[in-house]
């Protein structure tokens, strides 16, 4: 397979995650019982975690040693976000998971934005976790968090329609 088709199918498998992780609570998760949408959850994050292999290999070659650490720790926090219900950091566990996986785009979206790739979605990625802070500082678990996980969203959809319309071989 060659890398353009290979980053296009990173990036339909972005924006699909994205979406079904925007629309699932209306229209998946009413309709199913445990442990179901755990499987969705699954279904969700290994999009995601595709569309962020196709954006790193897309742009590995302008990346710095900050941008691979980011891009490691987000990994680690997608893993981190799966594995939460094992309470490994106690009632907490989601809130780190997610905090490790936002922070690790931070970091990685920084490199990107320093390497002049994926700028959108580096920037959505960024406010995405300023918003969250924002929200956390005025103990808002409702609107704010809502507005920073469709920001982080959005920073997906946008990555992926680059991969889709990414030509030839990656950066």
């Amino acid at each position: 397979m060659d890398d353009r088709s290979v980053l296009r199918l990173a990036g339909g498998a972005a924006i699909v995650g994205a979406v079904i992780d925007v629309i699932a609570p209306f229209v998946i998760y009413p309709h199913l019982v445990e442990p179901q949408p755990h499987l969705v959850y699954v279904t969700i994050d290994l999009l995601l975690t595709f569309g962020m292999l196709g954006v790193w290999s897309a742009g590995r070659r302008t990346a710095s040693l900050l941008g691979l650490a980011g891009f490691v720790v987000a990994l680690l926090g997608v893993m981190l976000v799966r594995t939460s219900s094992a309470k490994m950091f106690g009632e907490a566990s989601y809130m780190i998971a997610s905090s490790v996986w936002s922070i690790g785009m931070v970091v990685w979206a920084l490199d990107l934005l320093r390497a002049k790739a994926f700028r959108i979605p580096a920037a959505l990625w960024i406010a995405a976790l300023v918003i969250g802070l924002v929200g956390a500082a005025l103990k808002d678990h409702g609107p704010v968090a809502h507005v920073a996980k469709m920001s982080f969203m959005l920073g997906f959809i946008v990555a992926g329609v680059d991969l889709i319309k990414a030509r030839g071989e990656p950066a």
